[in-house]
């Protein structure tokens, strides 16, 4: 389904898109200035967080949320000319399925997948918000149509924020949240947390070099500890940039100084 927006003087086309991976059904929405699409400028896709909102809606309940979540942060970058996708993971918002860190990364590949099938786009940028970035520096340091990655509120590793003996704990939170949805997921629910490990950034990011990295990082960041941001920094490979907002929380999306630098930094990519 395809839809046609008009803010101003700017004409917007929407469509929403369902990708297929693994039997399940991927929702998302491609935004672009007009009907032109060209495999010359990259695609700016979103990879969110882990949701914080109520069963069943999960991420898609942030598009209801007072900044305008993910389709305001769309139409931003439609106003600086670049074209960008945003879909939900499995087990969170309108996809199936149930929250699986690994799972992320092959529905991401996916994604880049179905757009070059498509013949719109073969290289691409990716904007990462926590887990979302952690999974966007994994799918990075392997697939080369990635030409660039802004890493925003990025764990180094997850060791340290869901350990063993708060599994429990952290299956039943993610119950609660909606992004488990079947009762007898995970059936190796310690199977289930090393897959969580095996995505630590901190393993990954030294390898998206020579293609540029931005990592941004709030001073007030909740969630993720200062030191994180410090160890990807170091591990990373140049070129790449360290962006720290004074006083902004872990999601950073809600930040105007952190959309505005990302969206600065992608601006300068294009020519890149």
């Amino acid at each position: 389904m395809q839809i046609t927006k008009f803010k101003g003087d700017e004409i917007m086309n929407i469509e929403e898109i369902k990708i297929r991976v693994e039997g399940l059904n991927l929702v998302g929405w491609a935004y672009w200035p007009d009907k032109e699409l060209s495999r010359k400028a990259p695609l700016l896709i979103f990879c969110h967080g882990i949701p914080r909102g109520n069963p069943p809606s999960g991420e898609n309940e942030q598009n209801k949320e007072e900044d305008g979540g993910y389709p305001a942060l769309a139409e931003r970058c439609i106003a600086e000319g670049l074209p960008c996708f945003h879909f939900n993971f499995r087990g969170t918002g309108e996809s199936e399925g149930n929250f699986d860190l690994p799972g992320w990364g092959r529905d991401l590949i996916a994604v880049l997948d179905y757009w070059e099938k498509r013949n719109l786009y073969n290289h691409f940028f990716l904007w990462g918000f926590s887990a979302g970035a952690a999974v966007s520096s994994y799918v990075a340091s392997f697939d080369l149509r990635v030409k660039g990655v802004a890493l925003a509120a990025c764990p180094a590793e997850f060791n340290s924020l869901f350990t063993l003996q708060d599994l429990d704990n952290i299956l039943s939170r993610f119950r609660g949240v909606g992004v488990i949805r079947d009762s007898s997921f995970p059936l190796d629910p310690l199977a289930w947390l090393k897959g969580i490990y095996s995505v630590n950034p901190i393993n990954y990011v030294g390898r998206i070099a020579p293609r540029p990295l931005l990592i941004a990082h709030g001073a007030g960041d909740e969630l993720i500890p200062y030191e994180h941001v410090l160890k990807l920094y170091e591990q990373a490979g140049d070129p790449k940039q360290l962006m720290i907002i004074p006083g902004a929380a872990h999601q950073l999306r809600k930040s105007r100084e952190a959309v505005s630098g990302c969206l600065e930094w992608f601006k300068q990519l294009q020519d890149y």
